[in-house]
């Protein structure tokens, strides 16, 4: 079997980068010429190509200008210190309601952190701050939009293993934490296969049925009763919403174990209630 094509990175003009930034083309043409910025996308033709990465620092070369540091020093700190997205300037995004921009914040910090990485460092914080805060219902849908983007992107393996099937049981429309899981699977070459929010028991047995998965996993971050006659080999419960008492079932108490026990690594105390995997 031939290896899988890679897909072009992706690039934006410095027009498109402008609009992202809220800056006029002239502000970016001055701070190149000034500065030097290092860009990390293949320049072939005359006009500059930026990567994801090079928008991520240029945010951050923005932030931090606004924080009140001078423009060549928030040029050195955004390009050569190694700083990549924050959650501050993820939230500056998403506050400002530029959706696109925070997609490509998120798709720079999975270039070069696996998904649990950003989920753990970026998203969660970036979500438990907008929820902590007033009236900023909008805001979180925002973000959610974001990184659900950014994650659909993460490619879903070519395997011929039976897959993991993820689910939310009826009644729970929070799924970012299952999309965040499917991600993280697809980067250990694990196929899974997401079934979204409020799923029935009658619909979870008949997909059940249909895929012969290898495990099942259920994410509640309401109160739920685990399912009865499922006849999958495996049942995974995550989220804060299930019973102490689950029976056999596994209680992953965050993304990294959950993926753990289904990729076959380590395999973690199961013992504690699930205070992680969920949606702020």
């Amino acid at each position: 079997m031939d290896p899988p094509a890679t897909a072009p990175a992706v690039t934006w003009t410095a027009g498109a980068v402008a609009r992202m930034l809220d800056l006029p083309p002239s502000t970016l043409r001055a701070w190149h010429r000034r500065y030097g910025l290092p860009l990390s996308a293949p320049q072939t033709g005359s006009h500059r190509r930026y990567g994801r990465a090079d928008v991520d620092a240029l945010l951050r070369m923005k932030h931090l200008i606004e924080q009140g540091l001078g423009t060549e020093t928030a040029a050195a700190r955004a390009f050569h210190d190694g700083g990549g997205t924050d959650v501050a300037t993820l939230l500056t995004a998403v506050r400002d309601l530029k959706i696109d921009t925070a997609t490509a914040l998120l798709d720079a910090h999975l270039v070069d952190h696996d998904v649990v990485g950003t989920w753990e460092r970026l998203c969660r914080p970036a979500l438990a701050a907008l929820a902590d805060a007033d009236r900023c219902v909008d805001l979180v849908h925002g973000l959610s939009w974001a990184i659900a983007a950014a994650l659909h992107r993460v490619p879903a393996p070519r395997s011929a293993a039976r897959p993991v099937l993820l689910a939310c049981p009826e009644g729970e429309r929070h799924t970012l934490p299952m999309e965040a899981l499917r991600a993280a699977l697809a980067e250990h070459s694990r196929a899974a296969l997401f079934l979204g929010g409020s799923i029935p028991d009658t619909a979870l047995r008949a997909a059940v049925a249909r895929t012969d998965p290898a495990a099942v996993v259920l994410w509640s971050s309401r109160p739920a009763v685990p399912p009865r006659r499922v006849p999958a080999p495996r049942l995974v419960l995550a989220g804060p919403g299930w019973p102490r008492r689950t029976g056999r079932a596994a209680r992953p108490a965050t993304l990294a174990e959950a993926v753990a026990l289904l990729t076959g690594g380590d395999r973690p105390t199961w013992s504690a209630p699930p205070t992680g995997v969920r949606h702020p």
